[in-house]
């Protein structure tokens, strides 16, 4: 009897040491799960967080070049609206004409038309003069306004620095301004090429440096009178005018 009660007991004894065994291997497992969950949990987690950053480093640096080009090509127009600016010379055209006495209708009035004008200062002026008079009124010996001064001139397309005396026929001068044209009587051999009735084209090119009103005036002796001085040289709107500079 006592032999069968020490077998029960090794046996039970056996059977609770294999339900230990079960149990903390069920346990050991859950644990070891619960490690290789969390480690894959892990995982997963720091690679969402890399392709983020990824992901935002990305966008960043594309769009980064964007904007410098933007920069670029505004730098680039701005340069060249700046660069064409410079380049661009700015000039004007103004064309008178000389008429005769008997083209106004007041024989011995010869008349300069428009006798008033305006022109920018500091911009390149080209002045054409068409004159229609084929009369001379030669100036005095030693007299100044045989030359030109203040610009450039040409005569029919020929470049000149004065006039003879006995050729003159009129003069745009602005002695405020240093400014003297001499413009010759029209002739077979100057005038310009199928122009009628004929006409000599004086082209004077200056620029103006002073803003203000100035009066300019024929020096010839073109007018009546026994100087020829008088009538159309001393009246505004026919030998004198106003050039205005803004």
């Amino acid at each position: 009897m006592k032999v069968l009660q020490r077998k029960d007991q090794l046996f039970n004894k056996e059977k609770h040491l294999e339900r230990s065994d079960v149990m903390d291997s069920k346990v050991s497992g859950t644990k070891t799960w619960r490690k290789v969950t969390g480690v894959v949990a892990g995982m997963l987690l720091v690679g969402l967080l890399a392709s983020a950053c990824s992901s935002s480093s990305s966008s960043n640096s594309s769009s980064k070049p964007a904007t410098s080009s933007a920069k670029s090509s505004a730098s680039s127009s701005s340069t060249s609206s700046t660069s064409g600016s410079t380049a661009t010379t700015t000039s004007q055209n103004v064309t008178l004409q000389v008429l005769t006495g008997k083209m106004d209708g007041k024989p011995g009035w010869p008349k300069f038309t428009p006798a008033d004008f305006t022109v920018h200062k500091g911009e390149t002026v080209v002045l054409t003069i068409k004159s229609f008079d084929d009369g001379t009124a030669p100036l005095p010996a030693g007299s100044p306004y045989s030359a030109v001064e203040g610009g450039t001139e040409t005569v029919d397309g020929q470049a000149v620095t004065s006039i003879p005396d006995n050729e003159i026929s009129h003069t745009f001068s602005i002695p405020e301004l240093g400014i003297n044209v001499p413009i010759p009587a029209v002739t077979s051999t100057n005038a310009a090429a199928g122009s009628q009735p004929p006409y000599v084209e004086v082209v004077f090119t200056f620029t103006p440096t002073k803003s203000g009103s100035f009066m300019w005036m024929c020096m010839a002796p073109c007018g009546s009178g026994p100087t020829g001085m008088g009538g159309a040289m001393v009246t505004m709107g026919w030998m004198r005018g106003t050039m205005t500079v803004a």
